[in-house]
């Protein structure tokens, strides 16, 4: 047992001895040390937010709304990325339609009329994140002599990453 104990103390001076070992001391003889301080920043991983209405409606006898696309304030990019939000896809290519009817309608930003794989957002990794997009919607088919309903289309919205 004497020789159990003796050993677990030779060990713990031998780690306290290594600990030391990496101190720096300030004596007599060294009156000056220095100490490094070290801070990491991780690197960004992607991790993102795209936000979408879950649905449109034109309300009374409007014929044109809106509808915002917004990229997540927490978002994150890994370096050198860039985040790409598209209006994919019209599942009844841009018209609203109810049976056989169909309503045409029209989707424009800033002005410029959008089509299918039109880049609604974009945010590349350093920059800061872009506001709301807004989308307006406009119908610009007739709609005389056409059955009361409900129009409905199905609008699908793509978030890609890349890396530059």
């Amino acid at each position: 047992m004497k020789e159990f104990l003796s050993l677990l103390l030779t060990l713990s001076l031998l780690c306290a001895g290594v600990a030391l070992a990496e101190e720096n001391v300030i004596k007599p003889d060294t009156p000056s040390q220095n100490t490094t301080v070290t801070f990491d920043i991780p690197e960004p991983k992607t991790d993102y937010t795209v936000t979408i209405p879950a649905s449109v409606t034109f309300v009374g006898d409007a014929t044109t709304t809106s509808m915002t696309v917004t990229i997540g304030a927490d978002s994150t990019l890994a370096v050198g990325a860039t985040l790409q939000v598209t209006l994919d896809s019209s599942a009844n290519s841009f018209q609203l339609k109810q049976d056989d009817n169909a309503i045409a309608y029209e989707i424009k930003q800033g002005g410029s009329s959008l089509s299918a794989g039109s880049e609604v957002l974009s945010w590349t990794q350093g920059e800061e994140i872009p506001g709301a997009a807004t989308l307006n919607l406009a119908v610009t088919g007739s709609i005389d002599g056409l059955p009361y309903g409900s129009y409905t289309d199905t609008l699908t919205f793509k978030a890609t990453v890349s890396d530059n």
